[in-house]
C-alpha cells in the first residue's frame, strides 16, 4: 500500500484482516530481486516504491466467510478506509508473500552476496544467488500514475480508532457489497472516478453511483436532492439548506455530463461535492446495515 502512514505497527481491520507497516524502505533494487524469482512487471513499481508505507494483510483463511476471497476483501478494505477520508492511498500489486520479506531484501542479503563471491566466484554469486526470495506468486493490481482526487483528505497516519471502526464495521461492509447489487455498484463508482480522465467523467461516475443507491426514476432532480439531504442534515434548516445544495449540484451534474459551458471553478466544486454526497451515503448504508429504500426516507421525512 502506498501513500498510507500508520500510527502503529500494525492495525486490524476484520477478520482475518490488518494493516501492517513496511519495516524498511521499498527499493528499486529489491523490486529487481523480486523480478528474478517471477514478478515480471516489477518495473512498472519504480515509481511507487518510495511511497510504500504498509501492507494490506489477507490471510486464506478467510475463505470460509460469507462474502469475498482474500483478495476482493484486501481491495474492500482499501475502499472503506478511502469512505473514512483516507484518499491518497494506492494499492498497485500483490504478494502471496509479505512485502516486508521483500523491502529491504537486499541491503539484508548484501553480506551473503560478497561471500558467496568470494567462495564461488562472480557466475555463481549472480546467476546462482544464495540469497534468492521465495518463488513469486503475485503481480500488478490497479495501476494509475495520476488520479483526481477529493477535497476533502485526512493527512494524519491511520490510528487505533479509525482501525476499530473499519473492524467494527467490515463485515456488514463485506455483507453489502456481497450481496446489494446497488451498494456494490456504487462502491465502485466511488473508487473508480478518480481514474478518470477529466472531471465531467468523474461526476457522471459518480452520480450513477448516487442514482443507483436511490432507485430512482420519475422526478428525479427533486426526489434525489430531497432523499440525499435526509442523510446530509438533521431536521430543520440545515436540512433545507441541504436539499437546496444537493439540488445545485445536481444542476452542475446535469450540466456536466451534457456538454454545457461550466467554469473550471465550478466543475471541481460540482466534483468535490458530489463525492462528498456518495461518500456520506454508502456510509450512511453502512452505519444502517441496509441501503435504504424509498419508505425509510418517507419515514425520516414525515414520520
Amino acid at each position: 500500500m502506498c501513500g498510507l502512514q500508520l500510527s502503529e505497527d500494525t492495525l486490524e481491520l476484520g477478520p482475518h484482516l490488518s494493516i501492517r507497516r513496511l519495516v524498511n524502505p521499498l527499493s528499486v533494487f529489491d523490486l529487481a530481486a523480486v523480478g528474478a524469482v517471477g514478478f515480471r512487471e516489477w518495473a512498472a513499481l519504480e515509481p511507487f516504491a518510495p511511497s510504500a508505507a504498509a501492507e494490506v494483510i489477507s490471510l486464506a483463511e478467510a475463505e470460509g466467510l460469507k462474502g469475498y476471497d482474500p483478495l476482493n476483501r484486501a481491495w474492500l478494505a482499501s475502499a472503506l478506509l478511502l469512505l473514512r477520508g483516507f484518499a491518497r492511498h494506492l494499492c498497485p500489486a500483490v504478494s502471496s508473500y509479505s512485502w516486508n520479506i521483500i523491502a529491504g531484501h537486499q541491503a539484508q542479503t548484501s553480506e551473503n552476496f560478497r561471500e558467496q563471491l568470494i567462495e564461488e566466484g562472480v557466475e555463481s554469486a549472480v546467476y546462482r544467488p544464495r540469497r534468492s526470495l521465495p518463488p513469486f506468486r503475485g503481480g500488478i493490481l490497479d495501476y494509475h500514475l495520476k488520479l483526481l482526487l477529493p477535497k476533502q483528505i485526512k493527512t494524519e497516519p491511520l490510528d487505533v480508532a479509525e482501525a476499530n471502526w473499519c473492524q467494527e464495521h467490515f463485515e456488514e461492509f463485506n455483507r453489502l457489497a456481497h450481496g446489494e447489487e446497488s451498494f456494490r455498484f456504487a462502491l465502485e463508482a466511488a473508487i473508480d472516478w478518480r481514474y478518470a480522465k477529466d472531471p465531467r467523467a468523474a461526476i457522471a461516475r459518480i452520480w450513477a453511483g448516487i442514482e443507483s443507491l436511490f432507485g430512482i426514476n420519475a422526478e428525479l432532480v427533486y426526489r434525489v436532492s430531497l432523499f440525499a439531504s435526509t442523510i446530509m442534515a438533521e431536521r430543520g434548516a440545515a436540512r433545507v439548506e441541504a436539499y437546496k445544495r444537493a439540488k445545485s449540484i445536481y444542476g452542475i451534474r446535469s450540466k456536466a455530463v451534457h456538454g454545457e459551458p461550466l467554469s473550471d471553478a465550478k466543475l471541481v466544486s460540482g466534483l468535490h461535492d458530489s463525492f462528498e454526497i456518495l461518500r456520506t451515503i454508502l456510509l450512511d448504508c453502512v452505519s444502517q446495515g441496509h441501503v435504504r429504500k424509498e419508505d425509510d426516507y418517507l419515514v425520516e421525512l414525515l414520520g
